[in-house]
């Protein structure tokens, strides 16, 4: 918490305040990330295959060469990567509806269910720690997280 003794302009209060929140939102332990990338690690997929996965869920179906360039690899990468994603059953390749030559790749029901998982697993995890919480905590964070998906969406997609 900043300590300052002469008093503070309405600005420079808020300034403090947006820096202590930001500190707070982003102050993860190396432990933690550590922890959470061993725990996807243990599940097979790697970071590249997770970063596909995620690429494919906010995009949609994609083609290869679209697929490389986001992933910043070669084509001969991604068809790589791709192939090793296809024989666990994740993504597939389909030919394109309007351009039979273009071959994209599409999630499977198997890659769809890593993010069931991933998303039950941060649940659990979150509810450990809420657990911790007082109700008027509870209510005060539910207010400020509400406040915080608000102005998210006013601002559209981030690029």
């Amino acid at each position: 918490m900043a300590t300052i003794n002469a008093p503070l302009t309405n600005d420079l209060r808020r300034e403090v305040l947006v820096d202590e929140v930001l500190g707070e939102l982003t102050n993860i332990r190396m432990k933690d990330w550590l922890g959470a990338l061993k725990r996807w690690q243990d599940g097979a997929l790697s970071m590249v295959h997770l970063n596909v996965l995620m690429l494919l869920r906010s995009n949609g179906p994609l083609p290869m060469s679209r697929l490389a360039d986001l992933l910043d690899v070669s084509v001969a990468s991604a068809t790589g990567i791709i192939d090793r994603m296809e024989k666990r059953g994740v993504v597939e390749r389909q030919h394109s509806e309007s351009d039979r030559r273009v071959v994209e790749i599409h999630l499977t029901r198997r890659g769809n269910a890593v993010f069931t998982v991933m998303d039950a697993e941060r649940r659990k995890r979150f509810r450990k720690l809420v657990a911790l919480m007082g109700d008027s905590e509870l209510s005060a964070l539910l207010i400020g997280l509400r406040a915080l998906r608000v102005a998210r969406e006013s601002l559209g997609p981030i690029q």
